[in-house]
């Protein structure tokens, strides 16, 4: 199991409100739907680095 840091964010109301929603509907904590979202763009990411779009 990796290390988890705590790591404070500040996020405008519009996005804590549309975070709190998406995390709701996906059935995940908000600190679960971040690490899903980066964890995507991340994927995006590596694939535009290595030459294709996902």
């Amino acid at each position: 199991m990796t290390d988890k840091k705590i790591f404070g964010l500040r996020l405008p109301d519009d996005v804590r409100r549309w975070l709190k929603a998406s995390a709701e509907q996906n059935m995940r904590s908000q600190n679960a739907e971040i690490t899903v979202i980066l964890r995507e763009k991340m994927q995006r990411s590596a694939a535009i680095e290595n030459g294709g779009a996902k």
